[in-house]
């Protein structure tokens, strides 16, 4: 068995999980869950959105970030042009999570409020 499969089958039951547990939560607390799970979604692409330059984790020293420096001084015009195109890809992304958070924020706590009146 090849290993992409191993990894696929592993990633995808991550999600399975990810979802039931989602789906349990909306399912037990309504629109109010919808609006806490829409906080998760604009709490991690925030993270991520912060995280873009590659510092990750407590280990983040002055020599490591000296070499990233270095590694991005002595990129070629390509590599750079096609590392800010990646950047820009991400930013993207991040930016439709974040609305994507914000309207399940709006939409859960506009529906937790409608239904109790």
């Amino acid at each position: 068995m090849p290993m992409k499969s191993i990894v696929m089958a592993f990633v995808l039951s991550g999600w399975l999980i990810a979802a039931v547990a989602a789906g349990l939560i909306v399912a037990y607390t309504s629109f109010f869950g919808v609006a806490v799970l829409g906080v998760v979604v604009w709490f991690v692409s925030a993270r991520v959105d912060q995280e873009r330059d590659g510092a990750v984790g407590a280990a983040v020293t002055p020599g490591f970030l000296a070499r990233q420096f270095r590694a991005r001084a002595d990129m070629s015009p390509a590599e750079r042009l096609a590392f800010r195109d990646e950047q820009s890809l991400e930013a993207r992304a991040t930016r439709l999570f974040k609305y994507l958070g914000i309207a399940m924020i709006l939409a859960g706590l506009g529906g937790f409020w409608f239904y109790q009146l």
